[in-house]
Order: structure tokens, then sequence, then C-alpha cells
């Protein structure tokens, strides 16, 4: 079983990977989201976003420079630029991978991309 409070280190087909749950936390108690399986390497610097952390609002943090990813993989916020700032370049958005829980397993469709999700529900 996966703790939904902190990101998982994986590997998949050789790809570096982590998983992790978009729940936001209220009252101190995690709430169970989503599994969400992005590339292990922050776009920023390419430090491994499973050595971060999943913050109250369940965001994923990178632990190097505190760059916040959302669920589909789109940067939310930086540190010392404004709201607008993130959501203005593509190149700041992580790799993403399709995912579904089934029968306590978690699947994950190896491709990331716009078409990934279109993909993969075939």
């Amino acid at each position: 079983t996966m703790d939904p409070a902190r990101p998982h280190r994986t590997r998949l087909l050789g790809m570096n990977l982590v998983i992790w749950n978009d729940g936001p936390k209220r009252n101190g108690v995690k709430e169970l989201g989503s599994w969400r399986v992005f590339e292990d390497s922050c776009p920023h610097r390419r430090g491994p976003l499973s050595e971060g952390r999943i913050e109250e609002d369940g965001n994923l943090l990178c632990a190097y420079h505190a760059w916040r990813f959302n669920g589909s993989g789109r940067c939310v916020g930086l540190p010392f630029c404004s709201s607008k700032t993130p959501q203005q370049s593509r190149r700041a958005e992580c790799g993403s991978f399709p995912c579904q829980v089934a029968g306590g397993l978690l699947f994950v469709f190896p491709c990331s991309g716009p078409d990934a999700p279109r993909e993969a529900a075939k």
C-alpha cells in the first residue's frame, strides 16, 4: 500500500517516475484524491520530484527550488513570481502519464503527451 501523503519513486520500462496522490489535507488529515504519475524530473533543473512533498492543497512541490505542480502537471507556483507567470510556458509543465486504479492496483499507461489520455482509453 502506498502512503498517499508522500511522493513515491518508481521505475517503469526504464523510466524514472514519481507516483503521488493529489488529495488535499483538511484539518490535518490527508483526503484521498486521484493518483498521479509524472516523470521524476522537475522541468526547471531536473531535480527528482520524488524527493519533494505534497502540499496542503494537494499540489506536488519540488524540493530543490519550490516549484509547485497540480495533478495535470501544470506549474501553479514559482517562488518570487506573480501568480500568472507559471502558466505562460508549457516548458514549465511536468511529463504526466495516464493512470487508473482497478482491483487495488495502479495501472500506468507508459506514454506521456497530449494524446496519451485518449490512447490509454482505447
